[in-house]
């Protein structure tokens, strides 16, 4: 995954790096345990702006209103604020930024009854953030209310820890980044970014190269996809400060690569035009009959690689989305659906360009989603852009169109780390946990202390609809 400069930015947020971006965790800074830096208060002002290319012809009406409405609320206007927030608020379902803010904006006004109720419409998110901390809110300090939200939101950072490692890694300089699964030879792929490599991670164990680091010139690796009927594997990859001897003359660039499952060699690359910015393909999907999908996370745009087809075919501009990650392949790839990192799962038409957020209970928190896979009944939601991060289930309907109920499968497990990305069986959801982008500063360098823990494949069986 790779995620631009997180619009759901707290004060008090702490931070990693993802695919050379900054990426900010959504509440109160992880405990000290983990290593982050913190964000620099320039940046806190300038992200919003950040995350709308230079490029982009027509940047998204949702982030330029999100934007605005921070621009306002920094100037003191409260009452243009707050139109601003209620509206991209509207948009998204529930926007957990945009609750907090207004609860910022009713405590400035003496309204504490109004700031309650969004503190409380806060923390029925499962999201943690130290209450105590925002100044904003000391006129309420004597109120009960206010205290018992602080605990709840407190508590809700407590782990859950339900699932089981299949395989660790011993490698922690890895950063690993997705998985796929070969059910025929039980064989799980997984790529690297630091190491510019794919792992095979046999069922007795053995672990071994399927791509040699920097094979055929690969840089860092992201996205991983099976495609068993044609004996291929896809996938993306990107020259990164973050991966092992980085040329800056190669800054920018970025393919989607398919390699021979049963050899390694590479079939096909078809690298994004260079246009002078930094770009990277960060996740990709497939559909039945072989086209690629790949979502530009720094960029914001979709593209597509058809079937016999050697370049990439633009189907969303650059600034479309502020940073498109996971894509679902629905209807017979007649809609995606796009985990949008700041701004929650939304619809997308790849033929009119039509983008809707997917309609959910405004209880959850649709951002900050990196993984995103279809499932019976439902969809499974790797989240790392909050506080805390978690694995979550998303009912559908019968329809399979609205998400009806949400419930947490995994949470801020000792195993879970900074978990990015994962592949869907019949039975199970497997993904990774303690990919090290926890551990990326902000030189977008890789750190290796002593005694870091190095991924693990992790298993949760499918919820049952």
């Amino acid at each position: 995954m790779t995620a631009f400069e997180n619009s759901e930015i707290a004060p008090d947020a702490s931070q990693g790096q993802h695919g050379g971006m900054t990426h900010v965790r959504v509440g109160s800074p992880r405990p000290a345990s983990t290593v982050r830096f913190l964000v620099p208060a320039m940046l806190l002002l300038s992200t919003l702006n950040a995350s709308i290319p230079a490029t982009a012809a027509t940047p998204n009406p949702f982030f330029m209103q999100l934007r605005a409405a921070r621009a306002e609320l920094a100037h003191g206007d409260l009452d243009a604020a707050e139109a601003a927030f209620t509206s991209v608020d509207s948009i998204a379902g529930g926007l957990p930024s945009a609750i907090w803010s207004l609860a910022q904006i009713a405590a400035r006004r003496g309204d504490a009854g109004e700031a309650i109720r969004r503190l409380e419409e806060y923390a029925a998110m499962g999201l943690a953030r130290s209450v105590e901390r925002d100044t904003t809110f000391v006129a309420l300090k004597g109120d009960a209310r206010l205290a018992a939200i602080a605990a709840r939101l407190q508590g809700n950072a407590e782990p859950r820890a339900t699932a089981t490692v299949v395989a660790r890694l011993s490698d922690a300089g890895l950063l690993a980044e997705d998985l796929a699964y070969d059910q025929r030879s039980r064989i799980f792929y997984v790529s690297s970014i630091h190491r510019r490599k794919v792992l095979a991670v046999h069922a007795d164990g053995t672990v071994r190269d399927f791509l040699a680091p920097a094979q055929n010139g690969i840089w860092g690796v992201y996205a991983l996809a099976l495609d068993a009927k044609r004996d291929r594997l896809w996938g993306s990859i990107a020259a990164v400060p973050t991966m092992e001897h980085y040329d800056p003359a190669d800054s920018g660039r970025t393919a989607v690569v398919c390699w021979n499952l049963l050899t390694g060699k590479e079939i096909l690359r078809a690298e994004l035009p260079r246009d002078g910015e930094r770009h990277v393909l960060g996740d990709i999907a497939l559909t039945t009959d072989g086209a690629v999908y790949a979502t530009e996370s720094i960029g914001g745009g979709i593209y597509r690689l058809r079937p016999g087809e050697t370049s990439l075919e633009t189907i969303a501009t650059s600034g479309t989305f502020g940073s498109p990650q996971m894509p679902v392949v629905r209807d017979y790839g007649r809609a995606l659906w796009i985990a949008d990192y700041p701004r929650g799962i939304t619809s997308f038409d790849p033929v009119t360009g039509a983008i809707v957020t997917v309609e959910k209970p405004r209880s959850l928190a649709g951002m900050g989603i990196d993984g995103l896979y279809a499932a019976p009944g439902g969809l499974l939601a790797i989240q790392n852009g909050t506080r805390p991060v978690r694995i979550l289930w998303l009912m559908l309907d019968n329809a399979g169109r609205r998400i009806e109920s949400w419930s947490v499968l995994e949470q801020d497990s000792p195993d879970l780390g900074e978990p990015n990305h994962g592949v869907v069986t019949e039975d199970s959801f497997y993904f990774l946990g303690n990919s090290g982008w926890d551990r990326v500063n902000a030189r977008e360098e890789l750190e290796i202390p002593e005694g870091a823990a190095p991924p693990a494949i992790l298993r949760l069986p499918l919820p049952l609809k």
